[in-house]
Order: C-alpha cells, then sequence, then structure tokens
C-alpha cells in the first residue's frame, strides 16, 4: 500500500502552515520558516543545516501521522537522527554533536512515484 506524507503535513513538521508552500510545478520553502534565515543566497554555506531542519520536520510530521488513527498504515521513513557524543570545539567555545539522518522510500526500478516505506 503506498502511503506518504503530505507537503502540508511536512509543513506542519516545521510548525507553520506557510512553511512549504506550491506554486505549480514549484515547491517553495520558506526561509525564515524554515531555518530561521531572514535572508539567503545561493552561496551561503547552508545545505547540511536545510537537510537537517528538512528531515527533522519529516520526523515531527510522520510523528503526527502515525498517531493519527484515521491512517491505514503507520509510516517508517523518517526515522530521527542517530546522535553522537557531544565534544567540545576548542576554537569556539561550544560543544557540537555529530548526527546521522536515515531516509528510506519504496521506490519502483525508474525511481519515479516513490512513496514512504510503511511500519
Amino acid at each position: 500500500m503506498a502511503a506518504d506524507l503530505t507537503f502540508q503535513q511536512l509543513s506542519a513538521g516545521f510548525g507553520d502552515p506557510a512553511a512549504v508552500t506550491i506554486a505549480g510545478n514549484t515547491i517553495v520553502f520558506d526561509a525564515e520558516k524554515c531555518m530561521g534565515e531572514l535572508a539567503i543566497a545561493a552561496a551561503d554555506m547552508k545545505v547540511a543545516e536545510f537537510f537537517t531542519v528538512l528531515l527533522t520536520a519529516a520526523n515531527t510530521a510522520q510523528i503526527a501521522y502515525n498517531a493519527d488513527p484515521g491512517n491505514a498504515s503507520d509510516l517508517n521513513s523518517y526515522p530521527a537522527p542517530f546522535s553522537g557524543v557531544p565534544e567540545l570545539d576548542a576554537t569556539d567555545g561550544k560543544f557540537y554533536v555529530t548526527e546521522t539522518y536515515s531516509f528510506q522510500s519504496r521506490s519502483p526500478l525508474d525511481r519515479q512515484s516513490a512513496t514512504a516505506v510503511t511500519a
């Protein structure tokens, strides 16, 4: 059975229903609503931050989806990250943790129309 999150559910995972909008064939992620950025440029080194907040929002949305008894099956595609041990960065005095995110999809061989993996 095919199941997945909607873009509305993903947007709710960011905590703002307007974080992700669709206009025709264009998906727009609002940098301020998704990442707290007032402005962002193509040359900004923010891809890891974007994927971190995107996959965290997907996990949050999946938890809400799975809590809804109206859904025929639970999703198992957007797990929480695996976090390592916090380490002190001597250059800035801050603690950092390495997180590993994963994602699972159910895809036909041509990779068109992939869906989430159900539990």
